[in-house]
């Protein structure tokens, strides 16, 4: 008796491994989208802390003024203990972006625009500087709530409902380059 040729695959042997790809698909997409997911977030705190770190140079370099009580435009350095705010927005036509690269939204390069609170307190010999961001994209992605920049992380970045930070009643200053 003849043997048949035996050079294929048999339709059980076709099915098993259909199978097992299905049940490692299963397994390895939603894997990789949380690693996705959470690549964006931390390239958007990246952005956020590099805002923060690009006022704090900003101010050091008096490069940022506010208007003092008398309505003269002064550097921080040279104001008293107060809350003060910069406010930014990423593009090329905004004017007010600090970074002169990045300062986009890791979600589709998106516009971002926010705010960083600047709280100053003069003690009797020197004065102590904290910052805060709030920071959202057009996509409504973001750092909703102010967030003072040491509790920058990968939590503190919303995927969705971020609406655009909301102006904060206070002394809003701008760079004088």
């Amino acid at each position: 008796m003849r043997k048949l040729n035996s050079k294929g695959f048999t339709l059980i042997e076709l099915l098993a491994v259909i199978t097992i790809m299905g049940i490692l698909m299963l397994v390895a997409i939603p894997a990789v989208s949380r690693t996705i997911e959470n690549s964006r977030r931390d390239t958007f705190m990246d952005t956020a802390k590099s805002y923060v770190n690009a006022v704090k140079n900003a101010v050091a370099s008096e490069s940022i003024k506010c208007l003092d009580s008398a309505g003269v435009s002064q550097p921080i350095a040279a104001l008293g203990t107060g809350t003060y705010y910069y406010y930014f927005e990423s593009g090329e036509d905004s004017g007010t972006d600090l970074l002169e690269q990045g300062g986009k939204s890791s979600w589709g390069s998106a516009k971002v625009t926010g705010y960083v609170e600047i709280s100053k307190t003069v003690n009797s010999d020197s004065a102590q500087y904290d910052y805060k961001i709030s920071m959202t994209d057009t996509g409504k992605h973001g750092i909703k709530d102010l967030t003072p920049e040491n509790d920058l992380n990968r939590t503190s970045v919303l995927t969705s409902g971020a609406d655009a930070p909301e102006a904060s009643a206070g002394n809003a200053c701008s760079l004088v380059y």
